[in-house]
């Protein structure tokens, strides 16, 4: 039988920053990079195009390590695949739980004989490590080395997800009579509801609603919730794409518009979470490195707002190359690219604008307040970049 090399580490698609950072760890404990499959996995909507590439990762690992979340036990894919993982014999299997996920949410489903692991506890992180280390056989760094990488680790993913908790934390239902008119009980709602009472609409459509979820910079909504919901109220009507709410229901709803702005809005405060602020806990964590600091330094220089993502001959690469040219700068962000649109994009410094056919992002756009703060006259590290640019000079 043929000698099984990978680390397969399944992920449902909204926890792709948390798989890179364990990606990373490894690579920083001397796993090289090309032993590691990082298999992201969507939620139910049929748009995979890698199942022949999956059957043959399974064949050749050695350890899978998928990553539970609530997205991931909701996920059909998900599921199969780490009952495939389960059923595989020749294959160490090591289930990492997010903070939302307990043991006993997983009773069962993984036959209640396997350990799981949490990536904020040092114990489980050397396991994690030690237990792929004898499988691949790799000579371990030093003891220096190891506990300052899991210490890294473990504070970069602490800092991931308490964003993650930040964003996506609940509202709890205001005690103000008014709502218990309003007959609603989720977050989905309730933000849907603040754009149609902020904005005095009768009608919305999924497309408005999620492009001004784009542009506020707010998270975890299921818009095709909210509506099914709403629909269910009074005499409101949702049917391709549109939801419509009836005359008398509005009317109602507009007469405690004052009432009600102030709890939604505080709502949608909580599932904010501004691109800005993300790029500066970034930069002062130091999860910017010399690579991810000149991509910045070329998105301000050349006043880039929109970016390509061609899988040949790709123009935004040659823009690249061009502008590291005229500072007399290494390639070293043009060879990069695709790994900067994968930080910025697991970090949401920037979001997917259009896509192929096959549904793979081809153009993304740099995020609102983000674009704002890195094209302000009042950038805080504008000196910075410049003595980065003048100190890489060939």
């Amino acid at each position: 039988m043929e000698q099984r090399f990978k680390i397969f580490i399944a992920y449902h698609i909204n926890e792709e920053n948390i798989a890179t950072l364990l990606c990373e760890y490894f690579q920083s404990m001397g796993i090289p990079k090309e032993f590691i499959y990082l298999c992201a996995l969507p939620s139910n909507d049929g748009k995979i195009n890698n199942i022949d590439e999956i059957n043959a990762m399974l064949k050749c690992s050695c350890v899978n390590i998928p990553i539970l979340s609530m997205k991931f036990l909701e996920s059909a894919f998900c599921t199969n695949l780490t009952g495939a993982f389960v059923f595989d014999e020749n294959a160490l299997l090591l289930p990492v739980i997010l903070p939302e996920i307990n043991q006993n949410m997983i009773y069962g489903f993984m036959r209640n004989i396997y350990r799981v692991f949490k990536l904020d506890v040092s114990a489980d992180v050397a396991y994690i490590y030690d237990a792929v280390q004898g499988s691949l056989d790799i000579i371990p760094p030093s003891l220096t080395v190891a506990t300052n990488a899991m210490n890294a680790f473990i504070n970069k993913y602490t800092v991931t997800v308490n964003r993650i908790t930040t964003k996506s934390a609940p509202t709890l239902i205001s005690s103000n009579p008014a709502f218990e008119q309003l007959d609603v009980s989720t977050d989905d709602e309730m933000i849907v509801l603040y754009y149609i009472l902020s904005n005095q609409v009768l009608e919305v459509t999924k497309k408005a609603i999620e492009e001004w979820l784009v542009e506020k910079e707010i998270y975890d909504v299921d818009t095709e919730n909210a509506f099914k919901l709403l629909a269910t109220i009074g005499y409101a009507r949702y049917h391709e794409g549109a939801l419509r709410i009836d005359i008398v229901t509005f009317r109602r709803w507009s007469k405690m518009t004052e009432e009600l702005l102030p709890v939604l809005s505080s709502c949608v405060k909580n599932h904010k979470i501004l691109s800005s602020d993300i790029f500066e806990d970034m930069w002062y964590n130091d999860e910017l490195n010399q690579t991810l600091k000149l991509f910045t330094a070329y998105l301000i220089d050349e006043s880039v707002t929109a970016l390509t993502n061609k899988s040949a001959n790709d123009p935004q690469i040659q823009d690249i190359i061009d502008w590291e040219n005229k500072n007399h700068l290494p390639h070293s962000v043009s060879a990069n690219y695709k790994k900067c649109l994968q930080v910025f994009s697991s970090n949401n410094l920037i979001y997917e604008s259009d896509w192929t056919i096959h549904g793979s992002p081809r153009k993304y756009n740099l995020n609102k307040s983000f674009m704002n703060h890195i094209l302000s006259s009042d950038f805080p590290h504008r000196n910075e970049l410049f003595e980065l640019k003048t100190g890489s000079r060939n």
